[in-house]
Formats: structure tokens, sequence, C-alpha cells
């Protein structure tokens, strides 16, 4: 376990806010290599202006927060700085596929770099260190498991690392729609590299999750740069529906009269299934994604879409992150979502390419309360949380760890509890990093995981002191969610900016 992190240690020094339409015109300190870097390399003749402004802070050596929209082209503000300052910059990714798709990406713009990830041999390993201590890369992506390791980092110091870009941050924070604990960690990481300037890139962030990235990733005088928080070329419209029946002739209607490629999010798995055998059946070439799939159904589901082979992947929220397809044509909902973070997050997949896109929300009353059931679901109490952490611990000891099935089993003999309750806490004390899952290909094909004792918490007992406001936090959101589909579309526009501004 990492020692918790003092509040000296931790604290952010206040920021300073730059939203892109109101502050100051960045683009004059930025020198003329970046423009020419930027033209030779992406084709870009000019910078949007949120990039501009993040760029500028960059170049002035200051920490920076940029909060800009999916397809709003945040890798160019860690990218740029690769091709024209001295030194290495360090990314921080969330996903193999996606590491692997930025490394292919950028080595096609020219630019030297390289990824490690878990799927890579020893001699792959061996070649990309190869490469960067003879100077040859500019820019590496790694996850922040790789940057967990004592030993990467120790060998990453003798490097000269120029800056550190977290994508995906709103992952660092447990107020954020993606938490992960090892996000969580990057910042008590990063310590070892002295005062190394650092960029964090997100698409969504309200206040209270942006003062977290900047306290857990320990920014110093971090710049705040965002963006309109959905893109102009995005049609967006909501309907009200309340018999199950219209609900879904209108969701086929409005599918059919699509062109292109697109998403269709839905609630649950079984709503996934629904929706995906009535694309089917309508002759829609169709692939459907969620959780309870096995991992190589959701890679080939994710490949059919990439590729043009299954026009409409029909999905949870599982889906999506790291998926850069730039001709999405259409996102639309076929029930409410969570909170507005997920539903800008997921309508911010269409239209990458700048052209136009329709992203229409499809909900009934019903929605509402489905959702509010899922939040209590994934929410036991607290009490129960704290005893099956103390059982488990001592049933795991100090061996390599047990398997889900073997310690639901211990669990339910000495705790009075279901064996859906008992998964579910499990399943909370993983996501909060209390518990460690390590998951792999079994001997027989199989997916298989292992519990381990010690998980990637920095603060034990603040986890376990804000779960119930984490609760609390996450009814809000499905409270937000539900006032701004119910409001004008010109109500929408302040409720969005207001939401994410306040």
């Amino acid at each position: 376990m990492v020692p918790p992190l003092s509040p000296a240690a931790s604290a952010a020094v206040p920021s300073s806010v730059h939203p892109v339409e109101s502050g100051p015109d960045h683009a004059s300190v930025l020198p003329p290599e970046v423009y020419r870097s930027c033209l030779q390399a992406f084709g870009y003749e000019t910078l949007r202006p949120h990039q501009q402004a993040v760029l500028g802070e960059v170049f002035a050596g200051r920490d920076c927060l940029a909060v800009l929209p999916t397809g709003s082209g945040k890798s160019l503000c860690y990218a740029l700085p690769a091709l024209v300052r001295d030194g290495l910059v360090l990314v921080v990714s969330p996903l193999i596929a996606l590491i692997r798709d930025q490394a292919r990406r950028f080595a096609l713009n020219g630019i030297p770099c390289a990824a490690f990830d878990s799927l890579q041999s020893a001699d792959e390993k061996a070649l990309v260190w190869q490469h960067l201590v003879r100077g040859e890369l500019k820019l590496l992506i790694v996850s922040p498991e790789r940057l967990a390791r004592a030993d990467f980092r120790a060998r990453l110091k003798a490097l000269p690392l120029q800056l550190v870009a977290i994508d995906e941050a709103h992952c660092v924070s447990h107020w954020g729609n993606h938490f992960r604990p090892d996000y969580r960690l990057i910042g008590h990481y990063l310590a070892d590299f002295g005062a190394v300037q650092k960029l964090a890139v997100t698409a969504t962030a309200t206040r209270r999750v942006r003062d977290d990235i900047e306290q857990a990733l320990r920014l110093r005088r971090p710049a705040q740069v965002w963006a309109e928080v959905a893109r102009t070329n995005l049609r967006l419209k909501i309907v009200k529906t309340e018999k199950v029946a219209a609900h879904y002739t209108l969701l086929l209607q409005t599918v059919l009269t699509e062109e292109g490629s697109g998403i269709v999010y839905v609630q649950t798995r079984k709503q996934a299934r629904e929706v995906h055998r009535l694309l089917v059946d309508a002759g829609i070439a169709a692939e459907v994604y969620h959780a309870g799939l096995p991992p190589a159904s959701r890679e080939a589901a994710q490949r059919a879409f990439m590729a043009g082979t299954a026009r409409v992947v029909v999905a949870t929220n599982s889906f999506g992150l790291g998926i850069d397809k730039a001709d999405i044509r259409f996102v639309h909902h076929a029930s409410l979502p969570a909170s507005i973070e997920q539903y800008v997050q997921e309508i911010g997949r269409a239209g990458r390419d700048g052209l136009q896109a329709h992203c229409t929300l499809i909900y009934g009353s019903r929605d509402f309360h489905i959702q509010k059931f899922m939040i209590d679901k994934s929410f036991p109490e607290l009490t129960l949380l704290i005893e099956v952490l103390a059982a488990a611990r001592e049933f795991i000891g100090g061996g390599v760890g047990e398997s889900p099935l073997a310690l639901t089993k211990h669990l339910r003999s000495v705790l009075a509890a279901t064996e859906e309750e008992l998964s579910a806490a499990l399943e909370v004390l993983c996501r909060e990093g209390l518990l460690a899952r390590l998951t792999g290909t079994g001997g027989y094909g199989d997916y298989s995981e292992v519990l381990i004792g010690d998980g990637y918490c920095a603060d034990e007992a603040a986890i376990l002191r804000d779960y119930p406001l984490r609760k609390g936090e996450s009814m809000a959101k499905l409270e937000a969610m539900k006032v701004y589909a119910a409001a004008t579309s010109e109500q929408r526009r302040f409720l969005l900016d207001d939401y994410f501004r306040r």
C-alpha cells in the first residue's frame, strides 16, 4: 500500500482559469516553429483557439488543466511540444488499445514515438529502451500501471523529461465519471521526477473534479483552459416517450433515417440485446457491446465497427473510451444517461471530423428509476463494505490471491449477506482500489481473475469517509441529467454551461 499523501505534498496551488471564449490571446506567445510543425506533421495551417490557449500555457512553462470536448484536438497540445522542444514527452493513457492507436497515429505524422504495454514481448520492450537511451524518441506513451513500477521510473529518470501529459484526466478523480484507482496515484509517482511540467487533458470536468485533479496530480499554479462543452457541429435533440412500443419504434425510425455509422447507447445489458435484435431484424448491420460479453466478443464488435463492416454498435457506457473513429455520423441514446458528464462524453464521439452529426436522446420516466436502482445497487452499505474488506483481507492473507468464486464462498460462510450483496461489495472495493483485481487468460482460454488484498488506494481512510458522499453525488448527477432532459432547447444551453463552470 502507498502511504497517504500529506496535505503539504498534495495541495495544489490555486489556478488561473482561462476560458477560451473570454481568455487572453495566447497565440502571440507561441514560437513560429509550432505553426511550421503543425503544418508539416498534421497538415493544419492554423490552430483552434483552445489549442492556442493550451499551447500558450505549455510553452510558457506552466502546468495546465485543459477541459476540451472529444474530437477537439487535445493530442496536438502535447504532440507539438514533443516536436518543437528538446526532451521527451511522456503521455499517460488508460487503455492498451488507445495507447497503441495513439502511437501508430503519431508515427504516421512523423513524430518519433513508442509505447510500453503489457502485451509486448521482452524483446519489443528492450528495443524501445534502446531508442529511448539513444535519444531517438520524442514521445513515449504508457499506462498508469507501467508508471507505478519503481524500476520503470528509475530508468526513466535518467532521460531528459520535458513534459508529462495525463490523458483522460477525469479518471484521476473520485468524483469523476470513470474513476480509476491506478490513475489516482499518478501525482505520487511523478514526484520522482521533481518539478517536471504537467498537462492534464479531459473532455468533461465539473469544478469539483477539476479541483480534485489539480490536487491529486500536484499541479503547480495550473492554468485552466476549456472550450465549449458540445461542439457546434453536433445537432442535439431530446424526445420523451412513455410507452415502450412507441419508444422503440421512434428509435428504429431515427436510426433508419441516418446515413453512415453510429452508436446507440442503452442503460442495461438486457436493453442492449433488445435494441440490437430490433436493428438486425430491420436489416441494419449492427453489433452489440457490453461488459457482460467475453473480451473476444467485445473486441470483435469494436473491430467490426471501426472497419465499417458494422454500421451501428448498440452499447452500454462500457463502450467508447479510446474510440477514435472520425466519421461517426450519429450517437443516439435509447435511455436517460446517468449524468450530464456521461452524456457529453458519449455524444462527443460523433462528428470528430468536423462535419455535421446527429445526437438524439429518447427517454421515458421509467429511465430515471432504472438509473436510481443501478446507483443503489452499485453503492452497498458502508458497514457491509468494511466487513467484507476485513474478511477478504484476512482470508487472502499474504498469499498470491484468491478467485472471486472462492472468496465469495468464504464470505458467505462468515457474513450475513447474500451472494449478490457480496459481489456488489467486492466490485466496489476493487473499483475504489481497496482490493486489486488481476485479470488474464486461463489455461482453457477462459477469462479469469484473481483478487489480492492490497489495492492501489493512496488514502483508505479518505475513501471510506467520502464513500457515502459519493452515492449522494451520483444521485445529484442523475437529478441534473433529468432536469437537463426536461428543459427547453434554449434552457439546455444555459444548464450545460452552468453545470461545468459553476
